[in-house]
């Protein structure tokens, strides 16, 4: 799942998450509604609301073609960040979304009624905390602008990269812009460095050869997750249940597919949504683009459970507990998923 979208402010309480709806109950920028079916249709009239992020799981399922001969619709609806599709949930406009693991340890904060059914992990760097030539280390940064969004999984991967060196955020001057802007702030010089998405780093790279990577989510502490988050109205419907589990399915098989189809998925998406050049976007998927899916487990509530006592101790959030985002239930039946699909990455 694609990292480029844009932020927003976090930190959110639920009155924050509240205080957005209105801009999640429009069809603006902040989110637009794409019903789309399998081939065949819907016969039954279920519809599964869908919190997208990016165009990137519309892309994926369509170009993918596994909602063939779903037995319901799937309806779109674009966020333009992984706090604004919480804020989807908060309005009741979506059964399903995803997002990064801070966005999903704010939704327990915020009291949203949803549960993890899903977690994915990339394959590769995927986020770079990418600095200007001339820094090399991030010991070097104290005192100095860099570039990350509140309340994002951005923050969080910035405050793990900071820790690794002995910093945390008081040690930086933040520079808050939303993640379309992380790149532009870097070249602009607004920031020393920036956490960047794959495409921003390769853009980036092509005018300064000499930048420096000064860690990627995999070489910092504690490992980064996808979310999918269902809210648990949806999963107390038997039907809308049944449903979920088989999307969930077919989302691993679409993964399958990407990784199969890495020339076509460079087109469908990278060139033709993101309207990156076709080398760039080799470069892009080549570094980190595609991602494999992995049982909930202890380990990874206990990831984010880190997160949180990171955000606490870097002053930026208070501590609380994200048990109650996970379910035995739910945990059993994605396990059972990954063992019916098995996957080829």
């Amino acid at each position: 799942m694609s990292h480029t979208i844009g932020r927003l402010l976090g930190g959110l309480a639920l009155a924050s998450l509240l205080g957005l709806t209105a801009a999640c109950s429009s069809s603006g920028s902040s989110a637009t509604d794409t019903t789309a079916q399998g081939s065949g249709g819907s016969s039954s009239g279920l519809v599964i609301n869908l919190g997208d992020q990016g165009q990137d799981l519309q892309t994926l399922l369509t170009e993918s073609g596994v909602l063939k001969g779903a037995s319901y619709t799937v309806n779109y609806i674009e966020f333009a960040s992984g706090p604004l599709v919480d804020a989807g949930f908060a309005a009741g406009r979506i059964d399903v979304g995803f997002m990064g693991d801070l966005p999903a340890s704010l939704a327990e904060k915020s009291g949203l009624p949803v549960t993890a059914v899903a977690v994915s992990q990339y394959i590769g760097a995927s986020e770079y905390l990418l600095a200007k030539p001339g820094i090399t280390s991030i010991a070097q940064l104290r005192g100095k602008p860099v570039a990350y969004t509140t309340g994002t999984a951005e923050q969080a991967f910035a405050l793990r990269a900071l820790k690794s060196a002995g910093l945390t955020q008081q040690d930086v001057k933040q520079v808050d812009v939303t993640l379309q802007q992380l790149g532009t702030v870097l070249e602009s010089g607004a920031a020393d460095a920036s956490v960047v998405s794959v495409e921003q780093k390769v853009d980036y790279e092509q005018t300064h050869p000499n930048a420096a990577v000064l860690a990627t989510i995999d070489t910092v502490s504690p490992p980064s997750y996808g979310y999918t988050l269902a809210t648990r109205a949806a999963l107390a419907n038997p039907v809308k249940l049944a449903a979920i589990d088989d999307l969930l399915k077919r989302l691993v098989e679409a993964s399958n597919w990407q990784k199969a189809h890495q020339s076509q998925w460079i087109t469908d998406y990278y060139v033709d949504v993101n309207h990156e050049t076709p080398a760039a976007a080799k470069l892009i998927l080549a570094a980190g683009g595609t991602e494999n899916f992995v049982p909930i487990t202890s380990s990874v509530q206990s990831a984010l459970q880190q997160v949180v006592a990171l955000m606490a101790s870097a002053g930026a959030s208070s501590d609380y507990s994200v048990a109650p985002l996970f379910s035995t239930s739910a945990e059993t039946r994605f396990a059972a998923i990954l063992k019916e699909v098995p996957q080829n990455g």
